[in-house]
Parts: structure tokens; sequence; C-alpha cells
């Protein structure tokens, strides 16, 4: 099967901007992104795939759990399903989720106190 810019969906989440290669009706077994983060990314899990963040430029920090997880260049980064995390820094990422991103099984952690 081939994938290309123009297959998936294009998403804007203010730090963090791209597109998937594909979605869970196309290819439920696996999904792919591109994506530049410049800022942060909320903290987050999925309870339904492993995702593997392989960094192309720049870098940033991963925030795992309870470790902190440096990434650069040519890196990859795992983060394992229903694993709390998020991250932040300046790079450009293809990113991989097994099985395919499913946006009903994302869980997003509210950080602001009332």
């Amino acid at each position: 099967m081939k994938f290309s810019q123009n297959s998936g969906y294009k998403f804007d989440r203010g730090d963090v901007k791209g597109f998937s290669f594909n979605t869970k009706e196309q290819f439920p077994r696996m999904s792919a992104a591109y994506f530049v983060c410049k800022g942060k990314h909320p903290k987050m899990k999925s309870i339904n795939s492993d995702r593997l963040y392989f960094v192309l430029k720049g870098n940033a920090t991963f925030f795992i759990k309870d470790k902190v997880v440096s990434a650069k260049e040519k890196e990859i980064i795992i983060v394992p399903r229903n694993t709390p995390y998020s991250y932040e820094g300046n790079m450009e990422c293809f990113l991989v989720h097994s099985p395919a991103f499913d946006r009903k099984k994302e869980v997003r952690y509210n950080l602001h106190k009332s």
C-alpha cells in the first residue's frame, strides 16, 4: 500500500502542525504522520496505540511517565500505549501509531487547576 501527504488529513494543534499519511479507515493496523513541533505538546496517552517518534531535525525533551528523555536528530522515542507523556522542543518528526491513530481512544490531561 502507498500513502502520500494527500492521502490523510492536515492537523494544526497550535505548537504541533503537520499531516497524516493515512487514517484508520484506510489501514487499521498502522498509521503515520509528519509534523513540526515548535513549543509544547500537552500531556496525554493513547489507550489504543504504541507510538514511535523518529526525529528528522532538531531536538526535543519527552516526559514519559516519570522519566525525562532527550531526543535529537536521527533518534527514535517509543511510547507504549497507556503511558502518559508530553514533549517540548523544536523538531521535525515522523510518527508511527500501531494500531492506527483513533481520536476516540486518546486521553488528554487537563493541567489547569480551578
